[in-house]
């Protein structure tokens, strides 16, 4: 006799992964090997730092955004997977960042449902101090001015993703606002003691004074991964200098993830080659 289905609420991790374009798919298949049920993958472009790449029109790169949803048991493995070799091996560079979620709508086999949703929570991931990350959702074009705004006042890069909006005419009217349905969403990794800074640096953007221009939200960072990058110290001396949860334990993506050089090199993390991802 089959046993009916229930969707329930559980505890759970969402893992975003910014990598190179057109690795998104090798990038889900790696966490469902280890035990991730899927994943959602959305186009965006990274903004690159270098003011040479900006004036000659190159400065943004395509990217691939990966959204996948885990539960607290299966976020251990699927991390595991993201640090190990295959990463490298399969050309896959970018970031992860990993966030909780309070619920996760699953579909469980009904004798299962009390027992999976009764349970009690393991102890969460340390929350990371040093970083957060910071979305904007913004009208379409006004994402390039967030992000030089946010620059000025300490940011190092970003990815942008095109939305649409779902105001209405009776929206327009309850609020007095003029909606515009084009969107475009900026997420920002940065310190956070410098978050407050770029908030209000965005905030004072002309473009983005008016209401119904924009809102802006701040996550908190668990974990944080430099997917692709060989370690340039041995596991047991990374263990030994283990960087706070949620920072990347090699320079590369610094500059453009908004990880502090000095510090990172203070902490012994090693240092490598600056890429603009």
């Amino acid at each position: 006799m089959t046993a009916t289905k229930q969707t329930i609420y559980t505890h759970g991790k969402l893992l975003i992964s910014i990598v190179e374009r057109h690795t998104g798919e090798k990038l889900v298949a790696a966490t469902k090997r280890a035990g991730a049920r899927g994943g959602t993958i959305i186009l965006g472009r990274g903004t690159a730092e270098s003011s040479l790449l900006e004036s000659l029109g190159i400065g943004d790169s395509e990217k691939d955004v990966v959204l996948t949803l885990a539960t607290d048991e299966q976020t251990g493995p699927i991390m595991a997977a993201l640090r190990s070799s295959e990463m490298r091996e399969k050309h896959i560079r970018g970031v992860a960042m990993l966030v909780d979620v309070a619920n996760i709508l699953r579909h469980v086999r009904s004798d299962e449902a009390d027992s999976v949703s009764s349970a009690e929570r393991r102890s969460p991931m340390k929350t990371q101090d040093d970083h957060v990350l910071i979305t904007f959702i913004v009208n379409r074009g006004y994402a390039d001015d967030a992000m030089q705004a946010a620059r000025k006042a300490g940011a190092k890069g970003g990815t942008i993703l095109n939305a649409r909006g779902t105001g209405n005419e009776e929206d327009v009217k309850f609020f007095g606002i003029s909606l515009v349905p084009e969107k475009e969403i900026l997420l920002m990794l940065v310190e956070t003691a410098q978050s407050d800074a770029i908030l209000q640096a965005v905030r004072k953007v002309p473009c983005l004074a008016e209401p119904g221009s924009g809102i802006a939200f701040c996550t908190a960072v668990e974990d944080f991964i430099a997917l692709g990058q060989r370690p340039t110290i041995s596991d047991e001396k990374r263990r030994a200098a283990s960087p706070p949860v949620g920072v990347p334990p090699w320079s590369s993506y610094s500059r453009c993830f908004g990880v502090n050089r000095e510090l990172a090199l203070s902490r012994g993390w090693g240092e490598g080659k600056v890429r603009y991802i």
